[in-house]
């Protein structure tokens, strides 16, 4: 194959000639310089401020609250000998107590019921309901063992109630006086109790009409007084006692000196103190 044959260039105008021969103009403005780049700031350590400094800033704020400290010593200071003149007044009393145990050996006084009395009882007949009325006559006997002790007994109430298996029937209260029970002495406390239209059914009417009959009633007497201890010129506070006796029996008739005489319980503080026989 043949070569093409190569193309001949274009002719160059006048204008072009004469642009291309003509000198380049010169720059009258200088090139744009970048401004050097500072250096990064050191970083300086800060100091805090003088102690005096700092504490007239403090000052010139609100006033500060200052804990009286003086205040609290001084109160635990009188707690802690509260609390040490309680134990050793406690301790004194348990010595004192020691002491007169071993010195006068205590013993509890004995409560006694004699048979009740009846000087009324009257249960009305009817066909529903019926009405009681009854007068019950109670004597408590009471001894006391100790030679150098008196027991005092205040101003107290006696109830007196008759036992049936339905519930207790109550017959009625009375005042009951105090009195000072001597050493090696026997004292009897007595009251009377009424009630008059006690209303029972009658199935209740007939078992009492029955136990009246063949003297076989069952009573409970209750004594709610106050009793306190004498030892010479010593004497204790007086403190709540109940006298229970649960298992009265109804005097026979013609009252003999030689009448059996039931238990009574009593109870300090609501608490058992002693049962006797």
């Amino acid at each position: 194959m043949d070569d093409k044959p190569s193309l001949a260039p274009k002719p160059k105008t006048k204008a072009a000639v004469a642009a291309a021969a003509a000198p380049a103009p010169a720059r009258t403005t200088a090139p744009l310089k970048k401004p050097p780049l500072a250096p990064p700031p050191q970083m300086i350590p800060l100091k805090p401020p003088p102690a005096h400094h700092y504490r007239q800033q403090r000052g010139s704020g609100a006033p500060r609250k200052r804990h009286r400290s003086g205040s609290g010593c001084s109160g635990r200071r009188v707690c802690c000998l509260a609390t040490g003149f309680l134990l050793l007044a406690l301790c004194l009393a348990v010595a004192a107590a020691c002491l007169a145990y071993l010195c006068y050996h205590p013993r509890p006084p004995s409560f006694h019921l004699q048979p009740v009395s009846t000087t009324r009882f009257r249960v009305g007949n009817s066909s529903a309901v019926s009405a009681m009325d009854v007068t019950a006559a109670v004597k408590v006997v009471s001894w006391n063992p100790n030679d150098k002790i008196a027991f005092e007994y205040g101003d107290g109430e006696g109830r007196v109630s008759l036992a049936d298996s339905d519930g207790d029937i109550t017959l009625g209260w009375a005042p009951v006086g105090g009195f000072e029970h001597g050493a090696r002495r026997v004292a009897v406390v007595g009251f009377v109790a009424a009630a008059k239209g006690v209303v029972v059914d009658e199935a209740v009417a007939a078992r009492v009409r029955d136990g009246y009959r063949r003297r076989r009633l069952a009573f409970k007497v209750v004594v709610d007084t106050h009793m306190g201890v004498r030892v010479g010129a010593v004497r204790t506070g007086m403190v709540p006692v109940r006298l229970s006796c649960d298992d009265g029996v109804m005097a026979p008739r013609g009252v003999s000196a030689g009448s059996p005489m039931s238990r009574c319980q009593v109870y300090l503080l609501r608490m058992t103190w002693f049962g006797l026989n």
